[in-house]
């Protein structure tokens, strides 16, 4: 297979989906709807990445994840020809194919791609155009071709006569052709329509005109060159994109028992045999292990959870860590900066940041732990309050190994309770305890045992 130019249209200002931005930037699982294109078209190989930018351009190149790709600017939105036309000292330039998507078509495959351009190369074809079969084509473009199945032209939906209505194949404007003949032709098609715009369908008659070999790719899925030009568009962009992540994480060895009603990011890794209920949302860079068990109504945003955990009902876990063999929720806020490892346990109505929890530790209800460190095996009685704020500075409390929090514990940080302190219930502590000391009372005091205690 020859090298591969791929050029990505991203110009257009998207005027139906009535948003403030361009439509390309908005999300699709997560995903930014221009960078589910890029990374297809990264995927399949690509020599080269051009994306024509033009409506909000700095705001677009600023989204683009990738840093490979190259950027050109359409000041003036007059026509795909005229976009693409923006990239012409690299088309001349190449040696090979150009491939041709829209950053409004995010559902586009890599595989489905890769079967176009082996039909375009199997077919010897100067120009390769995606087209799809479609019950209801009205409004889109149809595909004409004779008795060779070669593509005489493609006529708009509002230029068709009654035999060209009936035509069921439609165009999709993605296209693979030869660089040389796309050079030719860029230089030689003009604007003479009511819009006065450059129209990349007119390759196909200067293409034809040469004696060209025009012809189809059709896809079996219409669904995946469906352009996203509103909020109803991209609703149902979104449901087939979350389908078929829930359908990967499936065939990978996960359980997730109902796929409607769970909402999985593209960019999460889910270990096997881990099980999911329904109405749970997974987003972001989180990374989950194997054999977990979450419950209904979670909400785990860019967290790295380890193996064997029990994750409750009802609970929101965000830029956080978890290690191994540990039980949350249910009811559970664990905010950002979180770091818990193997075998903590945290209970109902708890809140945590920026806390660090060592190994078998418990918090199990009704406590909020912020900026704290809290060593192995200590308990944290219900209701305790760690009351790091003191106005105007953050501060940190540390909790060393085996320590017992009584409920109802106010911990005034800064503070350092050391191994095997204890506070009594209801205490107010202000000062550092000592290794294997108790304290309680308001504020709290060490606690001496008499004789006849």
């Amino acid at each position: 297979m020859s090298d591969l130019l791929t050029i990505i249209l991203a110009a257009g200002k998207g005027t139906r989906m009535k948003s403030k931005k361009n439509k390309v930037l908005h999300k699709i699982a997560g995903k930014k709807m221009i960078n589910h294109v890029v990374d297809t078209a990264e995927n399949i190989s690509s020599d080269e990445v051009i994306c024509v930018v033009g409506h909000q351009a700095e705001s677009v190149k600023q989204a683009v994840s990738s840093k490979s790709i190259k950027f050109k600017l359409q000041s003036k939105q007059l026509g795909t020809a005229h976009a693409v036309f923006q990239a012409g000292k690299e088309i001349k330039d190449h040696k090979g194919d150009v491939l041709i998507l829209y950053a409004d078509i995010p559902l586009i495959k890599q595989s489905t791609l890769n079967q176009m351009l082996n039909h375009h190369h199997d077919n010897f074809a100067d120009l390769t155009i995606m087209t799809s079969i479609l019950k209801n084509p009205n409004g889109y473009g149809r595909i004409v071709k004779d008795n060779s199945s070669k593509i005489i032209k493609i006529v708009e939906h509002k230029d068709t006569d009654e035999n060209e209505k009936s035509i069921k194949e439609i165009n999709s404007g993605i296209m693979c052709v030869d660089s040389k003949i796309l050079d030719d032709a860029l230089n030689n098609i003009d604007n003479n329509n009511e819009q006065q715009e450059y129209y990349l369908t007119d390759i196909v008659s200067y293409i034809n005109g040469k004696d060209g070999r025009v012809i189809s790719y059709q896809t079996e899925d219409p669904v995946e060159i469906t352009g996203v030009n509103d909020r109803i568009a991209l609703s149902k962009a979104e449901k087939k994109m979350r389908k078929r992540i829930n359908e990967r994480h499936m065939a990978n060895g996960v359980t997730i028992i109902d796929p409607a009603t769970t909402y999985i990011d593209e960019s999460v890794e889910i270990g096997l045999d881990t099980i999911i209920y329904p109405f749970t949302y997974i987003e972001g860079d989180t990374e989950i292990g194997v054999n977990n068990m979450i419950k209904p109504h979670n909400h785990i945003i860019n967290c790295k959870i380890g193996k064997n955990n029990i994750i409750i009902n009802s609970n929101l876990i965000k830029n956080s860590k978890i290690g191994d063999e540990c039980q949350i929720g249910p009811f559970a806020h664990i905010r950002p900066g979180c770091n818990l490892k193997n075998g903590v346990k945290i209970g109902d109505y708890v809140e945590l940041k920026k806390a660090d929890i060592n190994v078998g530790t418990k918090v199990p209800h009704l406590a909020y732990v912020g900026d704290a460190e809290i060593g192995k095996k200590t308990n944290i009685g219900a209701g305790t309050i760690f009351a790091n704020y003191d106005g105007v500075n953050k501060n940190k409390t540390i909790v060393g190994n085996s320590v017992f929090i009584g409920s109802n514990s106010t911990l005034v940080a800064p503070l350092t309770i050391r191994d095997n302190g204890k506070t009594g219930a209801g205490s107010v502590v202000t000062k550092d305890v000592e290794e294997n000391t108790t304290v309680l009372g308001v504020p709290a005091r060490e606690y001496v045992k008499k004789k006849d205690d």
